[in-house]
């Protein structure tokens, strides 16, 4: 009773402590900001305002973000264009620490616009990494290391050694992402060279940070320790805030790697004291994040208190796969801990969170599907009305030459006979193209309509069994299970849909590389492992291992994961696949599928290259729609190679296509 009483008195002056500081902290914060403010008289050019907005950008955004507007409303008084566009990345930055993505690239945009309009190489080279890092953000790795290949080039041209140093950087942290290990290390082993020569820059730290994460994930930690070690005493200075994290955050997770568990969590408060004092948000909830990793397993309570915080400050700022993440590792701890209830609360709300976010962007592809499709209706009907007007316009001229004379008349007539001719095939083909055009739109959306409406509804039913809590738990267990599945084949139908979509708009685009496809082979077949479980189906591999083929290996990957999906889901329990890989004359290797189970018709084979909203059930009644072969078809077409099918009922289905290939020895 006497603790439970001094705990209250205690609660109890914290708040009145509290009470007392609060006041005079936001006093404190004010009068900082009013005297930083008063000095921007003594700023003349726009090198003073990036200054002191470099200054503050990571110890006071909102002084930062006071001093960039002044700077630009100076900068294009003065018409300093130059300045304008280095403010405008100063601004980038701002919102980018901020994970305001969408207006750090478009401030990005309009400072890249203005330097290729006064021709300066060397500042489109710096706003292009920008450009690229927030592409990198957004998961569009392509376009991010275009932006990358950009600036090194025209960094290299000038001579430009910062600017080298810095693509070299960025190249590397985009191949670590893509775990490209060896063009990583190669691309910082290039800048480490240049940094020689250099010196101390944002840039060198930023090296620092990669050897720090390239050998913590080759598991060389002493070596990890050591670089960040280097790097670390060069970071205290303000504009190097946000690295003195990262190295920070590095140096933890090195510890803990390495077994200091100790010394691991004081570096990482080390971070997370220093991200709220500059008030770094992104930086922040990282580190929370590695702090929960670090105590998961001994201080799985501790390690519950880093993930509200940092689940806090995603919802917050509207992070969403950051929320996901922080939802679904405390949904884990609580299943560690055997709490199924609190458990499942999370993985329910990560599940919210991801339905409301994908299902948001998948309406958007659809959407923007069909907005695509309108828009080529309309220049159809638009070049049909041209046409029109142009034949009319044919006939008037028949008529003004017969006024003229007969003998014109002949010649103008037979001229234009044939150019209407002409156009008429024109119009025909034309037509015949919109006609095809509405029917794949008409079966687009009867697919929709049935293939993915069907599993959602019950899905929507299943959510609201579980909600009623109604079920003992194996039966809610087996109903989560159903859930699962009914979503999988939900996601499974939207990819297939998507990517057909996209292939119907812009074309199957293909790019060639020389590969062993055993490494594809036995990666699917992993991945299937679970699917051939359940139904106990054996899967024999006939590849040699010195097999090589040309061909696009995302598309190869495609093609065989669905031909053996199809297998295993048409091949009852107990039965047998075979996938063999044959070289053949003029070095074309053949590969064929071949199961022994349902069979398909003759009838059913001539239709099954094309778009059907009929869908087929397997030996367990797995559902489908046809679009995967579908999409084999096209990817094998595209590759200017076939894909041939027989089939006996009852017995079996085997599936053949070709690549250009050859043995290696």
């Amino acid at each position: 009773m006497k603790s439970s009483h001094d705990k209250t008195n205690l609660s109890n002056l914290f708040r009145n402590c509290w009470q007392f500081l609060l006041p005079l902290i936001g006093f404190a914060f004010i009068v900082g900001n009013l005297s930083a403010q008063e000095n921007f008289k003594d700023l003349k050019t726009s090198d003073d305002f990036i200054k002191i907005v470099k200054h503050y950008r990571y110890l006071n955004p909102d002084s930062a973000l006071f001093f960039v507007n002044l700077g630009l409303q100076n900068a294009r008084a003065n018409n300093d264009e130059l300045g304008e566009a280095a403010l405008l990345n100063q601004l980038g930055m701002i919102e980018d620490n901020n994970a305001n993505y969408k207006e750090s690239k478009q401030k990005y945009l309009q400072a890249e616009a203005i330097y290729r309009k006064i021709n300066n190489e060397e500042g489109i080279a710096s706003t292009l990494v920008r450009l690229g890092v927030v592409e990198k953000r957004n998961g569009n790795f392509d376009k991010s290391l275009k932006y990358y290949f950009e600036a090194l080039k025209l960094s290299e041209k000038n001579n430009n050694k910062i600017g080298t140093l810095e693509a070299r950087v960025v190249i590397f942290e985009l191949y670590f992402q893509l775990r490209n290990f060896k063009a990583s290390i190669e691309n910082l082993h290039f800048a480490e060279q240049l940094n020689n020569t250099l010196p101390n820059s944002n840039f060198s730290l930023n090296m620092y940070c990669g050897f720090g994460a390239y050998f913590i994930e080759m598991k060389q930690y002493d070596k990890a320790i050591k670089y960040i070690n280097i790097g670390l005493p060069k970071s205290n200075k303000v504009e190097y805030n946000g690295l003195k994290i990262g190295l920070l955050k590095l140096l933890g997770i090195a510890y803990f790697k390495k077994g200091d568990f100790a010394k691991s969590v004081t570096t990482l408060k080390e971070a997370l004291r220093f991200t709220r004092e500059i008030k770094n948000v992104l930086r922040e909830q990282s580190t929370l994040l590695e702090l929960a990793k670090v105590n998961i397993k001994n201080n799985p309570d501790t390690a519950i208190l880093y993930l509200n915080a940092g689940l806090k400050i995603a919802n917050e700022n509207k992070m969403f796969s950051q929320e996901i993440i922080f939802l679904n590792k405390l949904s884990d701890i609580y299943a560690s801990k055997q709490d199924y209830q609190q458990a499942l609360a999370f993985k329910n709300r990560s599940y919210q969170v991801s339905e409301r976010v994908y299902y948001k962007e998948m309406s958007k592809q659809i959407l923007s599907l069909e907005s695509a499709n309108e828009l080529e209706k309309s220049n159809n009907q638009l070049t049909q009305l041209k046409l029109k007007s142009k034949e009319k316009t044919i006939v008037n001229n028949i008529i003004l030459s017969i006024t003229i004379t007969i003998t014109l008349l002949f010649i103008v007539t037979l001229f234009f006979f044939k150019r209407s001719r002409h156009f008429n095939k024109t119009l025909r083909l034309l037509n015949n193209k919109l006609a095809d055009s509405n029917q794949q739109k008409d079966k687009f959306f009867s697919i929709v309509a049935h293939d993915l409406r069907s599993p959602l509804a019950s899905t929507v039913s299943i959510m609201k069994l579980i909600q009623s809590r109604s079920l003992d738990e194996k039966t809610q267990d087996d109903v989560v299970n159903k859930l699962s599945l009914h979503c999988e084949s939900s996601l499974e139908v939207l990819d297939n849909l998507l990517k057909w979509g996209y292939m119907q708009i812009k074309g199957t685009k293909i790019n060639i590389t020389e590969f062993e496809p055993l490494k594809k082979i036995k990666s699917n077949v992993a991945l299937l492992k679970e699917a051939t479980e359940v139904k106990n189906i054996t899967i024999a591999l006939q590849v040699a291992k010195n097999i090589k083929i040309k061909a696009d290996s995302d598309q190869f990957d495609f093609i065989v994961r669905n031909l053996l999906s199809n297998a295993i889901k048409f091949t009852p329990i107990d039965g047998m696949i075979n996938l063999s890989a044959e070289i053949e004359h003029d070095e074309i290797v053949t590969f064929k599928v071949i199961d022994n189970g349902m069979g398909i018709s003759a009838e059913r084979i001539a239709k099954l290259f094309e778009l059907s909203s009929e869908g087929t059930s397997g030996t367990s009644n797995e559902g489908g729609t046809g679009l995967g072969l579908l999409i084999c078809k096209e990817f094998i077409d595209a590759h200017a190679e076939k894909l041939t099918v027989e089939s006996i009922v009852g017995k079996g289905t085997s599936f053949t296509f070709t690549f250009p290939g050859k043995i290696v020895e």
